[in-house]
């Protein structure tokens, strides 16, 4: 049974990555330097921008933090502390749709995002025990684990991929709302300049979304892959 297991894991992944048409190639050229990161540099520096943002979402209670560590590349807003961390992204064009990106997850149920933070938790502990405990042999209905992992795996999924597709969709809009509410006030760029950005944005976003689902996906299926292994071998070897 557990065979099956891996082949249907191995199936899903293959036709995932069809369906999504991956092109990791693709978006490793989005960090490279254009003529875009100028143009960005001459909007606000990150905090006023996630100010400026969260007070359009109405939600200005939201705690904002800069990372001083400059091979820091990663954002991220934490529902249990209500904070949104900006990280050191000043000469990337992409920098106001992934402040947009903190903002409206800062804004989305809270009831869910926190669940969301306490499931992740639950859900990864969960799978490190069962892997210890049955390469120990303590576990000896590992079938009945295998259907657990695997369906506590699919909630994951479904939690996150909805909240993170949620925020990249609606950041793209929010991203250029501002943009265009800005160069009115100081036109440090032109509403040409603005559609450019917004248009790599879309660009981005078609392949970025289904990327991130695809290795979200895969993340959950290698977890249960990984425990039929153990499973595997050591009824090979016990």
């Amino acid at each position: 049974m557990e065979y099956v297991f891996i082949l249907i894991g191995c199936i899903i992944i293959g036709v995932l990555y069809i369906i999504f048409n991956i092109n990791i190639k693709k978006i490793k050229e989005y960090t490279k330097k254009t003529p875009l990161d100028e143009i960005t540099n001459k909007f606000p520096e990150n905090k006023e921008i996630c100010e400026a943002i969260l007070k359009k979402l109405k939600n200005e209670k939201v705690k904002i933090k800069e990372n001083e560590d400059k091979n820091n590349k990663t954002s991220l807003y934490v529902a249990i502390s209500d904070t949104i961390f900006i990280a050191n992204i000043k000469e990337s064009f992409t920098r106001i749709q992934t402040i947009a990106h903190e903002c409206i997850h800062s804004v989305q149920s809270r009831k869910l995002l926190l669940f969301n933070f306490i499931y992740s938790n639950i859900y990864m502990l969960y799978f490190g025990i069962a892997l210890i405990l049955t390469i120990f042999g303590v576990i000896k209905n590992t079938y009945i684990q295998l259907i657990i992992l695997t369906l506590m795996s699919f909630i994951y999924y479904i939690i996150r991929s909805y909240l993170e597709t949620d925020a990249m969709i609606k950041a793209r809009y929010i991203a250029e709302y501002y943009m265009k509410e800005y160069i009115k006030k100081e036109r440090v760029c032109s509403e040409k300049d603005v559609e450019k950005i917004c248009n790599k944005y879309d660009e981005m976003n078609s392949i970025g979304i289904p990327t991130y689902n695809f290795i979200l996906a895969l993340n959950c299926i290698v977890k249960v892959m990984v425990y039929t292994i153990i499973v595997i071998i050591r009824s090979i070897f016990i």
